[in-house]
This record gives structure tokens, sequence and C-alpha cells, in this order.
């Protein structure tokens, strides 16, 4: 079958509106046999948060997934968690002051929590949403806030909370702050019946994020940022998912991290969750976004930049596909797919050298003239 006549019977246009929900039919076939749903994107283009939206609510009507993977640490999702049961906008605030320069430091993805709460207060306490950050701790001062947090009213935690106190110095600097963590790190193994008596279900968040600051000075040294990170991402989520419920996960996080199938001295997040013995091997549906005519959001701690995005590999995918669709769903795994038989690669970028394009991915989602983020405007 030429792709023409395969994108023409496998593909649907997407409405933003998230009460329509007959536009993901497409993916209905896939939604039973998978619990882990994967969506991948790249940073800064304003379509992403709609379309998270969208797809979170019809994962949650379809699935009713408990957890919410977010390519953040997770002594930020702990906070978020937190405004999630609150509504307390000041600690959005608060976490967000860690991020400037980095790309969550826009509107569109803080505007994106506010929407969740309101989601979330829809729903009944036992479905409600909970989130869990599988990223290394990348805002170091944001780790010690939520251990301090967590610690600074226990008198029987004095030494930890001096710690605390030595990291939010101004201009600390990394040494003195890996230092700072491995000195926690010892004090909860020389101490661990001490913080669990006062810590109880607590403790585990504490020991988590504790070596998720040394998993952060790891990735930051190593000379493969990327192959490293996601190792422990995977890590991350493998020591946090013991405590979770068995259920449906769902989450958006960058692109690369969504491949099911390594690249050469890279192993990706989903290449780990599909090896050979992992519970999610054969269970996760990864969705690729890529984009035409759109711009994206460079956040720097000076000033932001904004730039132009097209990811889509027009010699692959015509533009007479999709032309005047804002955004359209391919699934690459249906009947008599070019996609499932040899490496046909949609992507203009992120070159692999093997196995078929659904090794990778599942399903292509082709974003059209889309803004960029808005610049963060309240803090």
């Amino acid at each position: 079958m030429d792709m023409k006549n395969y994108f023409k019977l496998n593909s649907s246009v997407i409405d933003y509106d998230v009460e329509h929900i007959e536009d993901l039919k497409i993916l209905e076939s896939d939604l039973d046999e998978n619990i882990l749903f994967l969506l991948g994107e790249n940073h800064g283009v304003h379509a992403n948060v709609d379309l998270k939206m969208k797809f979170l609510e019809y994962f949650k009507r379809k699935t009713n997934f408990k957890y919410y993977l977010s390519e953040l640490p997770y002594s930020m999702t702990c906070f978020l968690n937190e405004y999630l049961q609150s509504g307390d906008e000041e600690i959005l605030k608060d976490i967000y002051k860690a991020l400037k320069g980095t790309d969550a430091w826009n509107m569109d993805e803080y505007d994106h929590w506010r929407q969740l709460y309101k989601f979330n207060n829809k729903l009944s306490k036992e479905d409600r949403i909970y989130i869990v950050g599988i990223d290394i701790e990348h805002q170091p001062k944001n780790a010690f806030k939520y251990i301090g947090h967590v610690t600074k009213d226990k008198n029987k935690l004095k030494r930890v909370n001096e710690y605390i106190e030595l990291s939010q110095v101004d201009d600390i600097s990394d040494e003195k702050l890996e230092e700072i963590a491995k000195d926690i790190k010892r004090d909860l193994a020389e101490n661990e019946s001490l913080y669990k008596d006062q810590l109880g279900e607590e403790y585990f968040k504490i020991k988590h994020i504790s070596n998720n600051l040394l998993n952060r000075f790891e990735v930051y040294s190593s000379n493969n940022f990327n192959g490293v990170r996601d190792k422990k991402m995977h890590e991350n989520f493998l020591s946090i998912s013991k405590y979770l419920k068995d259920d449906k996960h769902f989450g958006q996080i960058g692109l690369s991290h969504i491949f099911q199938r390594g690249f050469p001295y890279e192993n990706w997040f989903g290449a780990f969750l599909s090896e050979e013995g992992s519970k999610f091997k054969n269970k996760v549906l990864s969705i690729a976004y890529a984009y035409t005519d759109s711009r994206y959001l460079y956040p720097t701690r000076r000033r932001n930049y904004v730039s132009s995005i097209d990811t889509l590999d027009l010699s692959v995918i015509g533009s007479e596909n999709f032309i005047g669709n804002k955004y359209t769903l391919l699934k690459l795994n249906g009947e008599n797919s070019p996609f499932d038989k040899s490496l046909v690669w949609p992507l203009a970028h992120k070159f692999p050298e093997e196995g078929i394009t659904t090794d990778y991915f599942q399903y292509l989602l082709i974003i059209n003239g889309s803004e960029e983020m808005k610049g963060f405007e309240i803090i």
C-alpha cells in the first residue's frame, strides 16, 4: 500500500476540544494491552500543552490511569502533588523560582498545572491523578527545600536541617551542594531507624531525593549526558514504582525519552522499559510529536529566544496528507503499514540505524503551524 492510501485509512484529524474524543478513536485498539502511554514532544511549542491536556483527559476517561509521569525532578512533583491537594498557588510560585532559564520556564506549563488542579478536583478522591517525577534533580535547591519541608518540625532531625540551611546559601557551588547531598545520604544510612520513626511514609521520599541529588551530579559530570540521564530516569521510575499500585500510567516527556529502542551509545528511557525481563515490555505505547511551520520558545536566564521548528520529514509524509489540519494523528502499527516492515523514519532528526519504525514509536502526531510558548511572567 502506498503512503497516501495508508495515511488516508490510518489517520485522524484532531480537534483540541477535550470534550470531543471521537477523533482519538483510532487509539482504541491499543488501549487494553498497554499500561504506559507516553507522548514525546520537542519542548517550547505551545501546541504541546493543549495536546497534553487533550490526551490526559482522553486516557483518564478510557483507562482511568492513576499516575502521571513527568520529566521533572521527583522533589518538584512532591510539591506539585501538594499543590493538587490544596490549590495553594504559592507552592507553584515557590518551586518555579528555581526553574528560570530552563525549558519549564514558561506560562503555558505553569497554567497546565492550574488546569490539572481544576480537572483533578472534578474526580473522586480515589480516582485523582498523582504526579510522578522521574528526572534527576536538575535544581538542587528545590530538592533540598523539599527535604527541609518534611523535616523542619522534627526536633530529633536537627542535623539534616542544618545541612538544608547550608544548601540555601546564595551562589553556593556545585561542589558544596554535592558534599551536602553526600552528608545527608550518610546521615540517612547511619540513622535509618530514627528517620523512619520520625518520617513514616515520607522516609522513602527523602531517601529517594537524596539518592537522586547524587544522580544529578553523576549525570552532569558524565561524557554521555543523554545516555546516563535516561538510565537514571529508568532507575528512578523502578524505585518509585515499588511504592505505587499496579495501575496505568500516562506521561508527556521529551521526544527521545519515549523511543522504545536505543540508538548507538544511547539507550532511552522507553528503550529501558522495553528490555527483556521488564514488566513493561510490549506494554508501552509511544506517540511521537512532529512539527511543521511551527515556533518554539528557548528560555535562558538572561532572555528568551524564539525560533522556528520543522521536524517532520516531508519527503516521507507529504504535506498533501495533512494540509489545512492543525493536528493529525497517524497510526503506524496498522494493517499493511510500511512503518512496521522497515525503518521508514518520518522525523527530520534523531536518526536511528537499526530496526523498524514501530520499534521506536507506534503513532505520529503532526503539529502544523503552532506558535511558541509564552515566557514566564509571574515571578
